[in-house]
């Protein structure tokens, strides 16, 4: 989206990288703007339009945009459309629209969740040797910017619900797994293979555990796993909350709301 040299990468005199963030970033806001109008299309006048910018700006990011596949041109039609790129990077391994049908299964008990505790659940599903975050309700902005977010990934025992995820596995797969990420814990907060060790005790003896502000000072999370009806491990839902929202009594309150929630959509933990 830039006018660098194609062949070094390298911006022209008096070009600077500000410059070049700011294109891709008009760039990136047109794509929201075509996908509004994606059914029937929009021209170069209306993107113009909507996005605030001078036509002469708007071609040429548009068809960066057109190059990356990300977008298509009809020359005889003179419209914009979603380009097939963007159908492959949402299908993409790993991308949280795989999971759309649980996601859309689980949803109901998610949204329960949040309501009935006043705090923040999040869905995460077990993917390869991480933890993918493919949905979240209530008020994320309530926490603060290090909480998980939609499309995170994260090694198996980091964070509750990806610890509920890990403590669910075969004890030799789960031993594995807390091996080899003992040196990666430690870039989360003050979180150890000793801390993660604990949780998936306390979820074995329990069915659910508890990140006591490990990772995240004054932030707490409850996680428990979410098992389908022939037993087949497919999620963890977790609870995040304040510290002080989480005291020992109102901890089985969540667990108990979270487990009626799962039931009720199907689900077991």
């Amino acid at each position: 989206m830039t006018d660098s040299d194609p062949d070094t990468g390298t911006l022209p005199a008096g070009q600077s990288d500000r410059t070049a963030e700011t294109s891709l970033a008009k760039a990136i806001r047109l794509l929201p703007i075509v996908a509004a109008r994606n059914a029937t299309g929009i021209t170069l006048s209306t993107v113009a339009r909507k996005a605030n910018l001078k036509t002469a700006t708007a071609r040429r990011l548009l068809q960066g945009l057109v190059d990356g596949g990300l977008l298509s041109f009809d020359p005889y039609s003179k419209i914009y459309t979603l380009g097939i790129g963007i159908f492959d990077l949402a299908g993409a391994p790993g991308s949280p629209r795989q999971f759309d049908p649980l996601r859309m299964e689980l949803r109901p008990a998610l949204a329960e969740i949040a309501a009935a505790t006043g705090e923040t659940a999040f869905l995460s599903v077990p993917f390869g040797d991480e933890a993918l975050c493919i949905d979240a309700a209530g008020d994320t902005f309530a926490l603060c910017a290090n909480t998980l977010q939609v499309g995170a990934r994260r090694p198996l025992g980091v964070g509750a619900g990806s610890a509920a995820l890990l403590a669910a596995l075969p004890e030799d797969q789960c031993d594995r797994h807390i091996a080899a990420n003992a040196d990666v814990y430690s870039r989360y907060g003050e979180l150890n293979a000793a801390d993660v060790r604990r949780m998936v005790r306390h979820w074995r003896e329990h069915r659910w555990l508890i990140n006591a502000s490990i990772i995240i000072p004054e932030v707490g999370a409850i996680g428990v796993a979410v098992f389908d009806p022939s037993g087949q491990l497919r999620a963890a839902i977790s609870v995040a909350a304040l510290k002080s929202r989480m005291a020992p009594a109102r901890r089985k309150e969540i667990v108990s709301v979270m487990t009626r929630a799962i039931v009720r959509s199907g689900f077991t933990t």
